[in-house]
């Protein structure tokens, strides 16, 4: 069964991780040989050290490793009220890794779940010898999905879409079986290796022969940025809409911060780039006659409505390091939040004592006890990071509202010329901490530069979603489609968007003296802000705030 669904802008990569028992215990179950360097004849000499669920059997010529793996069958919950055991083999090409044209990415345009049924792969050694494993885990419920049948119980993934922003890649090998559990949405099977070789793979489940009970299938039919791409090894090539483009061989990241060596007049067109044309293709949308909904944050909207789901909490817990803005640009914020509430009054609006930038996204979605061991990591580094603005001074120009099918923002350029606005530092210009650097041949893509090499001399690795030349707070989020179900209401939307930035652009850009101030200084009254915890709309908690100018 195919599901369609917009699923809005993502601007999201991510790097495959080792396949471990532990880092997929989430998803279901990996299967290997737990120890590879005892041989059967030799079991009663390393007993003791051998997992629980180790055995001598077979005359004492085989190690039997019991109960490795969560075989479910959860068909007496189906319509149907019956599944049968099924075991058959797939014959997978390689369509992923490094390929004849040296490019290691996987573009993933589906992933399927298989409500009723555990779901194993088991390799048989073939001319590939690795395959990628992709996983989600479910979204809260949703008027989308209520009509799927899923089974109910404690540990089960339940009824919800897959949440994109917590998506996980696993690299596995030919000497380890994988099990989806129920309902744990997953990519359909991607080989590894070069173009004509192939991996076999014994694959055992349930299945009904109803087709929406043994597979829902979801198809992205609607992503903006081309697609969502994931690496085998860090070796990515990702072109978003600024033209930047990656190569194979290089770190996301330090690909895209190469952009360094360009003109700050150069950068600043990358930046342009990317807002301009994204925000053609999100007006084309709104317009579209194949329009068919907003992208509705389920996390918040319980969240800001207790009654859908008492008790909801937001577990995705993040650390980050970002940029405050100072009053001058809250106040502009928020008379831009007042105007986008006028078009439409039921947005949800980010409170301006929680407005940020993202600086640097170090890593997302991570349990309490991840972030935490990272944070002690990453501690000693914190107050010179929290402070480096302090002293490397960018300025951010040109205010323009960017938008999608989820949220809207206000997004900045680097500067490049342009004539100071900002009233003048608090504090004395040249701190006793040393010279400043300051000017527009110091961008705000050079301070992200900085910033992500300091993280990563701290000893913390940056896995960050956040590769796009992008400087934005957000603004605010949509939390019913029912002021866009309309042309005329998108229509309506859309135009007062298109107003706004003129009037940003004829009364703001470049104005001295003017009601509001478009330009930005970082770490103008604050300096960046290391943090933690629970951080989609603002939350989570400061570790070090920097000391501002």
């Amino acid at each position: 069964m195919a599901i369609q669904v917009p699923i809005g802008a993502l601007d999201i990569q991510i790097t495959a991780e080792r396949l471990t028992h532990e880092s997929f215990s989430s998803f279901g179950d990996v299967i290997s040989n737990p120890r590879p360097d005892v041989h059967p004849s030799s079991f009663d000499a390393h007993a003791s050290s051998l997992p629980p669920n180790a055995f001598s059997a077979n005359q004492g010529s085989a190690i039997q490793y019991r109960n490795v793996s969560r075989l479910k069958n959860l068909y007496d919950q189906a319509p149907s009220g019956k599944g049968e055991p099924v075991m058959s083999i797939f014959v997978c090409a390689a369509r992923g890794g490094a390929d004849s044209s040296g490019e290691n990415t996987f573009t993933v345009r589906h992933l399927e779940r298989h409500p009723f049924t555990a779901q194993t792969f088991t390799p048989i050694k073939s001319t590939a010898s690795t395959y990628l494993v992709i996983v989600a885990p479910s979204l809260p419920p949703s008027p989308q999905d209520q009509d799927l049948p899923v089974p109910a119980g404690d540990g089960l993934p339940g009824r919800g879409f897959p949440d994109l922003g917590r998506l996980r890649a696993f690299i596995a090998t030919e000497s380890q079986a994988v099990t989806y559990g129920p309902g744990t949405w997953h990519s359909p099977m991607v080989v590894l290796g070069q173009t004509g070789t192939k991996m076999d793979f014994v694959v055992s489940q349930f299945a009904s022969g109803v087709a929406v009970e043994d597979c829902q299938l979801l198809e992205f039919v609607s992503a903006i940025m081309g697609s969502t791409m994931y690496s085998t090894d860090a070796k990515n090539k990702l072109e978003d809409l600024s033209g930047i483009v990656l190569k194979p061989g290089e770190n996301p990241y330090e690909a895209f911060i190469q952009a360094c060596n360009n003109k700050p007049e150069e950068i600043q067109a990358l930046y342009h780039a990317h807002r301009t044309k994204r925000n053609g293709l999100q007006k084309e949308k709104f317009l579209s006659p194949d329009y068919k909904e907003l992208v509705i944050d389920q996390y918040l909207l319980r969240l800001e409505n207790p009654d859908i789901e008492p008790g909801f909490r937001d577990e995705r817990n993040c650390l980050v390091i970002w940029a405050r803005p100072p009053i001058h640009i809250i106040e502009l914020a928020a008379k831009i939040q007042a105007l986008l509430q006028e078009a439409s009054p039921k947005i949800w609006l980010m409170p301006t004592h929680r407005m940020h930038m993202t600086t640097l996204e170090i890593t997302f979605s991570k349990t309490p006890q991840e972030i935490d061991s990272l944070v002690s990591v990453i501690r000693p580094a914190a107050p010179s990071i929290a402070s480096y603005t302090h002293t490397h001074r960018s300025r951010l120009v040109k205010p323009m509202i960017s938008y999608d099918l989820s949220a809207f923002a206000l997004s900045f350029l680097p500067a490049s010329g342009e004539t100071p606005l900002s009233p003048a530092p608090v504090a004395p210009d040249t701190p006793a901490n040393g010279p400043v650097t300051q000017g527009d041949d110091y961008t705000y893509h050079h301070l992200r530069r900085d910033i992500f090499d300091k993280v990563k001399e701290a000893g913390v690795e940056v896995g960050s979603r956040y590769q796009v030349p992008s400087a934005h707070i957000t603004l605010g989020r949509y939390m019913t489609d029912e002021e866009h179900d309309t042309p005329e209401k998108r229509e309506k939307w859309v135009k007062a968007i298109d107003d706004i930035n003129a009037w940003l652009e004829k009364q703001v850009w470049d104005q001295q003296d003017a009601q509001f101030i478009g330009e930005w200084v970082v770490g103008q009254e604050r300096g960046l802000d290391v943090r933690n915890g629970a951080l989609w709309y603002g939350g989570g908690r400061t570790i070090v705030l920097g000391e501002g100018f």
